[in-house]
Order: structure tokens, then C-alpha cells, then sequence
């Protein structure tokens, strides 16, 4: 039987979403767990991927939704597009807006550039990633993005009981709730067709033209060697063989599949010459891992491989908790062309929270040297920095600047409220 895992987005979507708006749009990777998911509120499911449903939609869409009652998931959308103005007529005509009536689910993002998509102003949009690590650990409730921004000058989490080596079993596990019950050849099966029915089969369905498979594999592969770093479409496409547009175009395709992620550059008005362009990290470490042919005995003789997948572990460790937070809040990373970079800052009303990630299991004050040159051109602006490290213990760095281990990311301080000291660490 398959493990289940209390999941963030059930707990939006019982307690936020569900209760208020009459349509939700649950978008993420194909195996993300979004069927699973959606079906727990549904009273009746309409599975577009299979063919009497998806002739049903493409012909009389408005009949099949006025014979489901109740709470309805429409599991793979973009199977029959039609569904979605079906969607929008009932929401349209449905005086009381009764809360709850549509969970629309698919493996790809909405169309939010095209100006016919008809679930603009009726879809609550929400993105699903992979599992979190607290997920994982059966805790669906902790925010680390919360803790961030509202601990003072204090450190969030506490001890932890994780070494090196156990984040990297972690980073090349993944967060696909399929794959985390594999190990070795069976894991690296899984990816490689993962990979096959990704470019050959769900691409096609939302792609202008018809994309070759084996370009849009060397795009995602060139996406792996670069995760973590500033993307540059000239450098995707030498790597994969192919044209300038040609690379931008299937960039743009596997941030639509959901399976690459951009983290766009972040700017002030107080600072000058930064970097604007975005961040590429593939959405699942474990296939980053994959495409690179890379296990955890790799990953510890490769120092800048570790360090790319450890600031990718961490930012798609993230990006889930964006969605269940109490205020919005955006994720950005920083550069300038002074070679100051910041992997992750969080944004929230004006407020910034940065975090430096290392893979290594010691740091010091010289590891948050951009974090402090940042405080200091911020000011008051600067709620908190953190360098997430591959140790045990949190320490203070300086004033409103911590080391933190990663594992801090989900997993709360004990209720005793007692930080344990870091070892001394050796010059």
C-alpha cells in the first residue's frame, strides 16, 4: 500500500480555499500527488485521461458538469480545454457562488498569457510541488517562512540531529511521493521514464509546434548542469545543440510542465548595478540528481555539483510553503556585479528575510558576508539572514544574522526553547 502524507494544500484547501471560492486550480508535476490530493473532497471525480470522459468534455461539456453533484474534481484539465469554459459558465450563473463546487486539476500551468483563457477571475490558482521533507516527517503544518519572518533576532528550529550525508540521501531521494519507496536502479528507472513520457507525451499536448523530444531532453539536461545558477539562454542553447529561440522556447515549456522553476532577480531602489536576470533550479532535486548521473558518493567529491543541488534541496524545500503563508510573500535571489549574491531572499511588505545555503558542516561570520553587506544597506528594512548549513547547531552570526542548520526548515525548536552552542570552530 502506498505511504500516505498529510499534504500542505489539503490543509489550504479544507480550511482557506474550499470554504470560500467556487473553482481552485490545483497545477504542479506530473506525479506531484494532485489527484490524490483533490480526491479527498470530491464527491464526484470526471478523469479527463480517460476516453469516455475526455468525448464527453470535448462534446457537451455544459451536460457533463449539470449531471455531477457536489463537490466535482476535474482530474487532467488540459485533456479537453473546453471543461474550463463549462467551468466558468457555472461559476458565472451560480448567483449564490456556492463555495467549493470545482477542484480542477492538470500537469501543466494555466495559460495565463492567453487572452481567451476563461478561467481568469474564476479559478483560485495554486500550485502543488513535490513533497516537503516536514511532509515526509507527517508534519503538514509548520511554515519555515513563517518563522522566518516572525522570529526577533532569534534563530528558528534548534538542534539537529542530520549530518552531511543524510541530506544528500535526501536531495537524491526527491520529493515524487512514487519514487521515495525506491532506491538505486529502480529509482534511476523511474526518473528515466518520467523523463520519456515528460517530453514525449505531455509537452506536445501544450506546445506551440511540435517539439522534438531529444532537444527538449538537452534543454532540461543543460537546465540540470546550470541549477542554481543565473540562467542564460545563449549558454542552453550551445549546450543543447540548438537555437537561441529554440532553447528560450522550451525553457518556457518545462516552467510550464513544472518541472524547471525561475527565481527572479531581486532589486532596490538603494542598490545599483544588481544582475536582473532570473535563477533556473530544477523542481525536484532527485531528478536534477538523475539527469546529472549523480549519487550521494558523487555529490561528496563534487564541491560545486553539492553546492548546486544543496541551494536547489533548499529553495524547492521553499517554494511549496509560498503558497500556505499568511502574508504574500515573494522569492527572489540576489546579484550584483560586484560579485555579491545571496541565494534566496524572501520578500514580504517591504520586509526582507536572505538566506545563504552551504553544503558544508561549518561556517562562520565570513560565509554571511553579503547577508551583513545587505543588512547594512537596508537598514531596519532587514528583518533576518540566515546561512542554512550542513551542521547541527544554530548559532548567532551578528546582529539579525544566524547559522542555522538546514534541517531547521522543518523541523521546530523543542518546546524547552534552549539553543544548543555550536562546537568551536577550527580556523
Amino acid at each position: 500500500m502506498a505511504t500516505r502524507y498529510p499534504r500542505i494544500v489539503e490543509r489550504l484547501l479544507e480550511e482557506e480555499l474550499l470554504p470560500i471560492f467556487p473553482a481552485v486550480l490545483l497545477v504542479g508535476a506530473r506525479g506531484s500527488g494532485k489527484s490524490t490530493s483533490a480526491g479527498r473532497f470530491a464527491d464526484t471525480t470526471i478523469d479527463l485521461s480517460m476516453p469516455g470522459p475526455k468525448l464527453a468534455a470535448h462534446q457537451d461539456p455544459d451536460g457533463l458538469l449539470a449531471a455531477s453533484p457536489g463537490t466535482v474534481v476535474i482530474d487532467e484539465w488540459q485533456e479537453a480545454p473546453e471543461i474550463v469554459g463549462a467551468v466558468k459558465r457555472v461559476v458565472d450563473t451560480d448567483r449564490p457562488r456556492t463555495p467549493g463546487r470545482f477542484i480542477l486539476t492538470g500537469s501543466v500551468r494555466a495559460a495565463h498569457q492567453a487572452a481567451t483563457w476563461p478561467g481568469t477571475g474564476r479559478l483560485i490558482r495554486v500550485r502543488m510541488s513535490g513533497l516537503t521533507q516536514g511532509e515526509i516527517e507527517k508534519d503538514r503544518v509548520y511554515n519555515p517562512i513563517e518563522e522566518l519572518f516572525s522570529a526577533v533576532d532569534g534563530p528558528i528550529g534548534g538542534a539537529c540531529d542530520l549530518i552531511r550525508s543524510d541530506y544528500l540521501k535526501r536531495i537524491v531521494a526527491g520529493r515524487f511521493p512514487d519514487v521515495l519507496r525506491l532506491s538505486g536502479r529502480h529509482r534511476s528507472r523511474w526518473f528515466a521514464s518520467y523523463v520519456e513520457q515528460l517530453t514525449e507525451f505531455d509537452a506536445p499536448q501544450i506546445a506551440v509546434g511540435t517539439p522534438r523530444p531529444a532537444k527538449l531532453r538537452s534543454v532540461l539536461a543543460s537546465c540540470a548542469a546550470r541549477t542554481g545558477q543565473v540562467l542564460s539562454q545563449a549558454a542552453t542553447a550551445r549546450d543543447a545543440g540548438v537555437a537561441t529561440a529554440t532553447a528560450e522556447a522550451h525553457v518556457r515549456l518545462l516552467e510550464d510542465l513544472s518541472i524547471i522553476a525561475r527565481v527572479p532577480a531581486w532589486h532596490s531602489k538603494r542598490l545599483y548595478r544588481v544582475t536582473r536576470s532570473p535563477k533556473v533550479h530544477i523542481a525536484d532535486p532527485g531528478l536534477a540528481a538523475h539527469l546529472l548521473h549523480a549519487d550521494e558518493n558523487t555529490l561528496a567529491r563534487d564541491a560545486t555539483l553539492v553546492g548546486q543541488l544543496f541551494e536547489t534541496f533548499v529553495v524547492s524545500e521553499l517554494r511549496p510553503h509560498l503558497e500556505a503563508v499568511s502574508a504574500a510573500t515573494e522569492m527572489f535571489h540576489f546579484r550584483d556585479r560586484s560579485g555579491r549574491e545571496i541565494d534566496c531572499i524572501l520578500e514580504r511588505r517591504g520586509r526582507v528575510v536572505g538566506l545563504e545555503v552551504k553544503s558544508s558542516t561549518s561556517v562562520d561570520r565570513h560565509d554571511a558576508k553579503s547577508l551583513i553587506w545587505l543588512r547594512d544597506q537596508l537598514g531596519d528594512r532587514f528583518h533576518l539572514g540566515a546561512v542554512l548549513y550542513a551542521g547541527q547547531f544554530p548559532f548567532r552570526l551578528g546582529d539579525r544574522l544566524w547559522a542555522l542548520p538546514i534541517g531547521a526548515l522543518w523541523r521546530a525548536a523543542e518546546s524547552s526553547g534552549k539553543t544548543e552552542q555550536p562546537p568551536r570552530r577550527e580556523a
